[in-house]
């Protein structure tokens, strides 16, 4: 054997073996592997390519870029050395980068189904709403039955405020999967039938995929400012109080929760959202946290609370009975709860057409005296914006009624 053919079998080898290492999961040897390679074939788009697979698997989406880029200027008619580097830039946080590469892998093969749902999926994220519809229904001609898409149409549809096309595409993405909860709410919603609560995998599913923009969205974009307004609030009907044991109910990252941290000695909290869990988890707020429902966690729970927050979160439970009681029952002597409705002029409480609950006045003070509650404050004003107006919502401030021996 030649020193030549030798030289070209122990390379052919170290690839091999480095696109076994990159199929069993052994990464880190797989990116070895390729690298040395790129030290003798730096001009080969193959090798970049799979190292910039490597890197998005391990979650080196910069890395990854640059890997996919070079392949790209090396071999810049390959759909999928594109469509990866698209992926990478958008997880990268180059949503701009992202729609561009995407629209070159368009224009080599305009019918990729993937490469339109991902496109969509970008528009979406920039606000360009008509685009992204319009890109949904391109893909929706390609594939009727694509089931994201046609979820993420509906959603986009009942965003825009085109309830008739987005109670279409709802039914049909039940259609596809009766057990689809956030459709069935939805559907609900749009349809004005009654309901008590949403239901608890749409409010996890919503927040978990909302939990890495939430805040930006909620303060920055919709001018969401309640739990600063509860705390101006607190500071003038209890200054100087402070209280044991608090319990933020729908803490989601900390939001609700900051303003009220140097108040309360042991600070606990409960989300149905694990990702928001996450992040509520690094802001060093609370002593624990709970992955559960309100009801679930008061009914399990044996602590006494002397204080409650509940910053927009009734806005997914219409029938607050249980809540307010058990909320009652774990509260003690000298309990406090504050919270936001959003208002509702007339009636109980109803489902709205974003999917929703909004609460009367009638009603939380008739609910609030029925389960052992004093009404110490309500100020009404508006909590935040939808589209291009202003929800008008209530603050609420209530106080335990001290019972009989």
């Amino acid at each position: 054997m030649s020193e030549t053919t030798a030289t070209e079998e122990a390379f052919n080898n170290l690839f091999i073996k480095a696109c076994r290492d990159q199929q069993s999961g052994s990464l880190d040897a797989a990116a070895s592997g390729y690298m040395e390679l790129l030290e003798s074939f730096p001009q080969a788009p193959v090798l970049h390519y799979n190292i910039g697979l490597v890197y998005y698997e391990q979650g080196s989406f910069q890395q990854a870029c640059a890997a996919f880029s070079r392949a790209a200027e090396l071999n810049p008619a390959d759909g999928d050395i594109l469509f990866n580097l698209a992926l990478s830039l958008k997880k990268n946080g180059d949503v701009e980068g992202a729609i561009v590469s995407f629209s070159e892998v368009l224009r080599l093969d305009p019918i990729s189904i993937d490469t339109l749902y991902n496109l969509a999926g970008c528009y979406r994220e920039t606000d360009r709403h008509q685009t992204a519809v319009q890109t949904y229904l391109k893909v929706l001609s390609l594939e009727p039955e694509h089931k994201s898409a046609t979820n993420n149409l509906a959603y986009m549809y009942h965003y825009l405020g085109e309830n008739e096309k987005a109670a279409h595409y709802y039914t049909k993405v039940l259609e596809y999967n009766p057990d689809h909860q956030a459709a069935r709410h939805m559907l609900t919603a749009l349809s004005g039938s009654g309901a008590e609560s949403a239901p608890e995998s749409y409010i996890a599913g919503v927040f978990d995929d909302y939990s890495t923009k939430y805040e930006q969205s909620l303060v920055t974009e919709l001018k969401y400012t309640v739990p600063e307004q509860l705390r101006s609030t607190f500071d003038t009907l209890n200054q100087g109080r402070h209280f044991e044991h608090g319990l933020d109910l729908g803490c989601g990252t900390g939001l609700s929760g900051q303003p009220f941290v140097d108040i309360v000695g042991r600070f606990d909290g409960i989300d149905l959202s694990e990702n928001m869990l996450q992040l509520a988890e690094e802001k060093d707020i609370y002593h624990t946290l709970h992955q559960d429902n309100i009801i679930s966690f008061l009914n399990k729970t044996t602590d006494i609370f002397d204080f409650y927050i509940a910053a927009d979160v009734f806005g997914y439970v219409g029938d607050l009975q249980e809540v307010f009681a058990l909320l009652r029952e774990r509260a003690g002597q000298t309990g406090l709860f504050c919270f936001s409705t959003e208002k509702l002029e007339d009636g109980e409480y109803t489902l709205r057409q974003t999917g929703r609950f909004a609460h009367s006045v009638k009603y939380i003070e008739h609910l609030a005296a029925a389960t052992g509650w004093m009404l110490l404050n309500r100020q009404d004003q508006p909590i935040r914006k939808e589209r291009d107006s202003w929800i008008e919502g209530s603050l609420w401030f209530l106080s335990t009624v001290r019972r009989p021996s």
